[in-house]
């Protein structure tokens, strides 16, 4: 009988250090389950980068050229390993690669003096809309070339485009606030294709009144001569671009075939395009460069080592500049931001190709081209630069003398990377350094960023503060989940202003009688 009694004591006491032990577990798993669930996502990630060495970059992009006759089953675009691709189309004719995306492209033309057509319209783009959710949707292809054979260019005059603009805008806006739009895609940014832009941004201010929205700025960097068909009548002479529709100009860029690759004039049409965003209120706005390469054919002296020594050159270029009063802060203050090489296989005798075949029916092979491309790809490795970009007080400068104030405290957090694919992280606030004792404020947040300057805000309320002098820090994967570049800038710091004394300032305005 005693034993029996013993051994119920013992099945008792058995139970009784389970259940102690899955409580204290349960507490434990609550205190660090987002540092668990980030270890267990840094895993995955890291066993899904083994299985796939050269996963796509969001940086690098490409032109599609492909249809009924030239699939992404026949061109695969894997080992090029790009993040992104243009068709010219809103709706792709087949679905995009795995891991790749597809930025749709609203394509404009003229419909009497002062109309236009968009392609596509009505229920058909507000489907392409629902099936593109938080998409960069790209506003016309060249709207600053006259027409061409085969309708590849818009041909807008500018407050044609500025019309269509407005209104592609505000439907997909409203059908999609997380869209992103992006304006332009002009042949290049050169001062007469500026001087058309311009044109468009007056034209919108006159017609609606406000200055024109723009989320993103996409263009074309060609290297292309910019000489008057209609004054000069001679392809021989007024080859390449021609000059804007709405511009009465003979000419604007004056180049020779030869120059079709000209380093030095692809660098200078970016940098002019940047400060141009910057003087018009758009600095730091992303920067598509969203078609170029080497267009002249090898018959006019461009072969294909010549395009390789180009390609190698302008990505070396547009992955790696910097410029800290120009460029995106949300990406490392670089110029360009995305990319797209053209183009994936041959059109006419457009050079650049990255896929051939000998004959129509033949498989597609990677060219020269296609080959050099991907072993310059092969030897990116993926990247994640996570950072707070800045932060910010609301309110931002309460009185002094007000008692305490309750803040919300802000941060806007990026990733400066190369990674299409997101990474996960948390994001803590600190009343201090958190390195010498800081107390947290709140809770961590979890945030998830792809790169190429991809970015989201936080905030956390910070309640009952009394007027003093603090400093706020923000760190970003504090627990160091996420294999990084840099993790030097990871922990950004920023002091709440209490203000003194109150000013009213008289408010002006705009009379009749005031120019």
């Amino acid at each position: 009988m005693e034993s029996v009694v013993m051994e119920k004591q013992m099945l008792l006491w058995n139970r009784l250090l389970v259940w102690l032990f899955l409580a204290v577990a349960g507490v434990l798993g609550a205190v660090f389950a987002p540092q668990a669930l980030l270890a267990q996502e840094a895993e995955a990630s890291t066993a899904a980068a083994a299985q796939q060495p050269h996963p796509p970059l969001c940086r690098l992009g490409v032109n599609a050229l492909h249809g009924a006759t030239n699939t992404f089953d026949e061109v695969d675009l894997a080992p090029l390993r790009v993040g992104w691709y243009i068709d010219y189309r809103a709706v792709p004719p087949e679905a995009p690669p795995s891991g790749v995306a597809h930025a749709p492209v609203i394509r404009i033309s003229r419909d009497g003096a002062s109309g236009y057509v968009s392609s596509p319209r009505g229920t058909a783009l507000q489907q392409a809309i629902a099936d593109n959710p938080g998409a960069d949707w790209i506003i016309g292809n060249e709207p600053d070339r006259r027409a061409v054979p085969g309708g590849a260019t818009d041909d807008l005059l500018p407050s044609v485009y500025a019309l269509a603009y407005h209104d592609l805008y505000h439907t997909i806006k409203q059908a999609d606030p997380t869209a992103r739009i992006f304006a332009g895609a002009i042949v290049q940014p050169t001062p007469v294709r500026l001087q058309y832009l311009d044109l468009v941004m007056r034209s919108y201010y006159e017609q609606f009144g406000v200055g024109m929205p723009v989320d993103g700025w996409a263009i074309h960097n060609f290297i292309l001569n910019e000489r008057s068909c209609d004054h000069y009548k001679d392809a021989q002479i007024c080859w390449g671009a021609d000059i804007p529709p709405g511009i009465d100009a003979t000419d604007g860029l004056v180049v020779e075939v030869d120059q079709n690759d000209d380093f030095d004039l692809f660098v200078e049409q970016i940098q002019r395009f940047r400060f141009w965003m910057a003087s018009r209120g758009y600095g730091g706005k992303p920067l598509y460069v969203s078609e170029y390469g080497v267009l002249m054919p090898e018959r006019l002296g461009f072969s294909s080592d010549r395009v390789n020594r180009f390609m190698e050159r302008s990505l070396d270029y547009l992955l790696n500049t910097t410029d800290q009063a120009l460029g995106d802060p949300t990406d490392g203050y670089r110029l360009v931001q995305r990319l797209a090489w053209f183009s994936t296989v041959p059109s006419g005798e457009f050079n650049g190709y990255l896929y051939e075949r000998d004959q129509p029916n033949a498989p597609f092979r990677l060219s020269p081209m296609g080959e050099n491309w991907v072993a310059y790809a092969n030897a990116l490795a993926v990247e994640t630069d996570l950072y707070p970009v800045q932060i910010a007080f609301d309110p931002p400068a309460p009185l002094a003398d007000s008692g305490n104030i309750t803040f919300t405290v802000k941060a806007q957090i990026a990733n400066a990377g190369n990674s299409q694919a997101a990474r996960s992280f948390t994001v803590r606030f600190y009343d201090g350094d958190p390195n010498q004792g800081g107390a947290p404020i709140g809770g961590p947040q979890t945030v998830s960023l792809a790169g190429c300057g991809d970015h989201a805000q936080v905030s956390v309320v910070w309640p009952d503060v009394a007027p003093g002098d603090y400093r706020v820090y923000v760190w970003v994967d504090p627990v160091g989940a996420v294999g990084e570049t840099d993790k030097s800038n990871n922990l950004k710091s920023a002091s709440p202003l209490f203000a003194t004394d109150q000013a009213f300032l008289p408010l002006l305005f705009r009379t009749p009688f005031m120019q």
